[in-house]
C-alpha cells in the first residue's frame, strides 16, 4: 500500500465520519490516526491522542493484564494475518477528578482487523473500540480495577445458580457482547434472544417461531445449511465478516450487514443435539471501513481507476499466465498531449476535472474485462483482453479520435484534446513487466516526438523504437547531465504577505535540466525516473552543492542576507552520509547554516517519521532550519506535528486556491495557522497567484506567501540581489 492513501481526502471522510470508534496503527504497531468517535469517546486532549505512538497509552486500561492481552492479540493479526478480537477489557474513558484516583470503568471489546497492501503484506491494522455492555456504571479504585472481570465473572457464576435462574440468564444474555440467541430442534424454533439480536434482525416476534418464518428473508443466503451442518454433526462453525441481508421490518428497506458468528450446538448429557447457539458481532463498520482503506490503496482518488501500483500487477499477473499459444494481449501507455497547458493556465483543479473527463469517455470505448488505470499525471495505461495487434490498433485509433473529439470547456477557455499512444502486444511470459511498460511508455514517447495525437506500435526489434528507447532511458540521460552539470537551478521568492520588510531575503531552488540539444526539461519530466531509480540522492546533492556556491557567491559581492530553501527526497533522508555531506560543503563555501532551510515533503515525513524526526534534530543541532512542505495533503498532518522540529509550515496549494470562495479550505488553513501560532511555527502559503488570496491568507494569520502572485521562477543568475 502507497503512502498516497492515507493522503487522500476520500480516506479522511470515511474514517473521519464512521461512527465506530477506530485507532490506525502502521505493522510497526505505532498509532497513525484516530478518528472523531474515539475522540468523542475519550478524555485525552486531541492533540495527544493524535500524536500519541502507543495504542496502549490511547486505551484507559484497568490493568497489565488487559495491556498483555492486547499486545498478544496485535502481535496474533501480525502473525496469522487474520482478524482478531479481545473481548471485555475494562477501560475508563470518562474524564476523572485530578485530585482522585478513582475512575469509571466499561467493558469493550476491541477489534484488530489488518488491512494488507498489494503483495499480501499487512500495511495497517485498524482497532475498532465497541462498547460491550450497558450495566450500570460502577465507581472503583484504580488498584481494585485489575481483577475486575474475574469479579464479573464469579457475578455471572452466582446468577447462573440462582432461583429465578431464566430471569438472571435473560438479563445476563442481554448484557452479552454481540448479539445472542438460542434455536432448538430440526426446526431452528427461537427460545432466546438477546436485545443485540433483536437490532440486528428488527424487533419483531420471533421467539417460539422457526427460524424461516421468524426471519423468512435468510432463506436464500446459506445460513439455514451451516445451520443444518452443525446441528446434525454436533461441531461448531466459525465465520468471519459473512454479508446478511435482513429486513428489519416486513416489506422494508433490505439492510446489508457483515457479521462474525459462531454456531455451536447444544449437546445435553445423552450426547444428543437440542439445538444451536448463536452469539456474533455486527462488524459492519468496521469491515465497510477496512474495505474504503484497501480500495483507496488501489485507486486512483481523481479519476477512480486502477493506480498504477494495482495496475502493474494486475499486468504482472497477466503476463506470467500467457502462454505462446494462447490469445495475445495488449498493453496501451497513454499521454495526453496538451494537459500541461489546462494546468498551467486553469489551474489544478482544471486539470483534474479534466482527468475525470478523460476516465468518463475511455471505458465506452473497451470491453468489459478490459483494465483501465491512471499511473500518474497525466498517463494512462490500458491492459486490453484477447486482441490481435490488428485488434489493438483499431482500439487504439478509437480512444485518440475519442478524445480527440473533447472540448474541455474552463471558465470560458475552449481546450482540445489529443493524446499519444503506445502499444505493445503481449504474446508470451518472455516480456518480463517492467520491459513491458518501458517498451510501451518507449512507443508513446516516439508517438510524440512525431508530432503528437498518434498511435505508435512498439515492434521487437523495430530500430527507430529500439532507439528511442534507448533516447527514454533516463538513468543514462541524468547521470550525463550531472557529469556536464546540465542541472540548473531556478528560484521562487518567498516573502511576508504583510509587505513589511525583512532583514533576509528568502528563495525556494528548484531543479530544471538542460538537455543535450539545449531545450530546458521541467522537473516533472525527469524527476519521476530519478525517483524509480535511486538518482534522487545524486540530484539532491548537486542542488545542495550549487545552492551553497550561490549563498557563498552572494554573500561576496552583495549586502544582502539570502536565505535559500532546498528540497530533499524520501531517498536523500535515508542516505547515512547526507549530514557528512551537507557539514562539509557548507564549510567549503564557509556559508552561515542560518542561510539554508530543508524542506521535506509531509508525505515523505509521515513515512518514516522516526528517520525523518532523527535527521530534522541532526541538523537543527548544526544550525539548518527546517520546513514541512505540502503541509496538510496528508490525513494525519496535526498528529505529527510535536514529533517533528520544523521552523516553517509550507500549507498545500490545494488549500489556497479556493481559500476565497471555499469556506472550508479557509477554514482549514486559518487552523492550520492557528496551531502553528500556537506551537511557534511560522506559515507559507503556497499558490499565491492574486492579490485577494493575499489579503485572505494575512487576515487569517499565514506569515509567508509564495507563487506567481508573488514572483515567477528565474534562474538563480537572474535574481536582483
Amino acid at each position: 500500500m502507497s503512502v498516497s492513501l492515507v493522503d487522500s481526502d476520500y480516506y479522511r471522510e470515511v474514517f473521519q465520519h464512521s461512527p465506530c470508534s477506530a485507532i490506525l496503527l502502521n505493522r510497526d504497531l505505532v498509532v497513525v490516526d484516530v478518528n472523531r468517535a474515539y475522540l468523542e469517546l475519550t478524555a485525552i486532549p486531541d492533540r495527544k491522542a493524535r500524536t500519541t505512538l502507543d495504542l496502549c497509552e490511547l486505551l484507559p486500561l484497568a490493568g497489565q493484564d488487559e495491556r498483555e492481552a492486547v499486545r498478544a492479540s496485535l502481535n496474533h493479526v501480525l502473525e496469522q494475518h487474520t482478524p482478531d478480537t479481545v473481548r471485555n477489557l475494562y477501560c475508563c474513558f470518562e474524564p476523572k477528578d485530578e485530585t482522585s484516583t478513582s475512575g469509571f470503568y466499561h467493558p469493550y471489546d476491541i477489534a484488530h482487523v489488518p488491512i494488507f497492501d498489494d503483495d499480501g503484506n499487512i500495511a495497517f491494522i485498524l482497532a475498532s473500540i465497541t462498547e460491550t455492555s450497558h450495566t450500570e456504571s460502577r465507581q472503583v479504585d484504580k488498584a481494585d480495577a485489575e481483577p475486575l472481570a474475574r469479579a464479573e465473572a464469579e457475578y455471572m457464576q452466582k446468577a447462573l445458580g440462582s432461583p429465578d435462574r431464566e430471569r438472571q440468564l435473560q438479563m445476563l444474555v442481554d448484557q452479552a457482547p454481540g448479539f445472542v440467541a438460542i434455536l432448538h430442534g430440526p426446526n431452528f424454533r427461537f427460545s432466546l434472544a438477546n436485545q443485540a439480536y433483536y437490532q440486528l434482525v428488527g424487533h419483531r416476534k420471533i421467539i417460539g417461531k422457526p427460524l424461516l418464518d421468524a426471519i423468512p428473508e435468510i432463506a436464500d443466503q446459506g445460513f439455514v445449511e451451516l445451520l443444518r451442518e452443525v446441528y446434525h454433526s454436533g461441531t461448531r462453525y466459525v465465520g468471519k465478516a459473512v454479508p446478511v441481508t435482513l429486513q428489519k421490518e416486513v416489506g422494508g428497506t433490505p439492510s446489508h450487514r457483515y457479521v462474525d458468528f459462531i454456531l455451536q450446538s447444544i449437546v445435553e448429557n445423552d450426547g444428543s443435539v437440542s439445538g444451536v447457539f448463536i452469539q456474533g458481532h455486527d462488524v459492519t463498520e468496521t469491515h465497510r471501513l477496512a474495505e474504503e482503506l484497501r480500495y483507496q490503496a488501489t485507486h486512483d482518488s481523481v479519476t477512480g481507476l486502477c493506480n498504477r501500483r494495482e495496475f502493474e500487477r494486475k499486468l504482472g499477473e497477466t503476463i506470467e499466465q500467457l502462454s505462446a499459444e494462447g490469445t495475445p494481449h495488449a498493453l496501451l501507455y497513454l499521454d495526453l498531449d496538451q494537459f500541461k497547458l489546462v494546468n498551467d493556465t486553469s489551474g489544478h483543479y482544471a486539470g483534474d476535472q479534466l482527468l475525470k473527463l478523460i476516465a468518463d469517455t475511455l471505458p465506452s470505448h473497451l470491453q468489459p474485462q478490459d483494465l483501465i488505470a491512471r499511473l500518474g499525471g497525466d498517463e494512462f495505461g490500458i491492459l486490453l483482453w484477447n486482441r490481435s495487434e490488428r485488434d489493438a490498433l483499431a482500439t487504439a485509433e478509437t480512444l485518440r479520435q475519442a478524445i480527440k473529439e473533447i472540448e474541455f470547456v474552463w471558465e470560458g477557455r475552449v481546450f482540445g484534446g489529443s493524446v499519444s499512444v503506445g502499444l505493445v502486444t503481449l504474446t508470451d511470459s518472455s516480456l518480463p513487466l517492467r520491459e513491458a511498460m518501458s517498451a510501451a511508455d518507449s512507443a508513446c514517447f516516439l508517438a510524440k516526438e512525431k508530432g503528437r495525437n498518434r498511435v505508435q506500435l512498439y515492434r521487437f526489434g523495430d530500430d527507430e523504437v529500439v532507439t528511442r528507447w534507448r533516447e527514454m532511458d533516463w538513468v543514462g540521460r541524468l547521470r550525463e547531465a550531472l557529469k556536464d552539470e546540465r542541472l540548473e537551478l531556478h528560484a521562487q521568492k518567498i516573502e511576508p504577505l504583510s509587505g513589511a520588510p525583512e532583514t533576509c531575503e528568502r528563495y525556494e531552488t528548484l531543479v530544471r535540466l538542460r538537455a543535450a540539444g539545449g531545450e530546458l526539461v521541467p522537473p516533472m519530466a525527469f524527476i519521476p525516473a530519478a525517483e524509480r531509480y535511486g538518482l534522487m540522492p545524486s540530484i539532491d546533492r548537486y542542488v545542495i552543492r550549487k545552492g551553497f556556491e550561490f549563498i557563498a557567491e552572494t554573500n561576496r559581492h552583495s549586502e544582502t542576507n539570502l536565505v535559500l530553501s532546498i528540497n530533499l527526497s524520501g531517498a536523500t533522508l535515508n542516505d547515512e552520509g547526507l549530514s557528512e555531506f551537507v557539514i562539509a560543503e557548507a564549510r567549503r563555501a564557509g556559508i552561515d547554516p542560518q542561510q539554508v532551510c530543508f524542506e521535506v515533503t509531509e508525505t515523505v515525513a509521515v513515512t518514516d517519521i522516526v528517520t525523518t524526526a532523527r535527521v530534522m534534530r541532526t541538523f537543527k543541532d548544526n544550525g539548518y532550519r527546517f520546513a514541512l512542505d505540502d503541509f496538510g495533503s496528508g490525513m494525519s498532518s496535526f498528529g505529527y506535528l510535536r514529533n517533528l522540529p520544523i521552523d516553517y509550515l509550507k500549507i498545500d496549494g490545494t488549500f489556497i486556491q479556493h481559500i476565497v470562495s471555499d469556506k472550508v479550505d479557509a477554514a482549514m488553513v486559518e487552523a492550520i495557522a492557528d496551531v502553528a501560532k500556537v506551537m511557534g511555527i511560522e506559515t507559507v502559503a503556497e499558490y499565491v497567484e492574486g492579490d485577494t488570496t493575499r489579503q485572505h491568507l494575512l487576515k487569517i494569520g499565514v506569515v509567508f506567501g509564495q507563487g506567481y502572485g508573488i514572483h515567477k521562477p528565474l534562474p538563480i543568475s537572474q535574481l536582483a540581489l
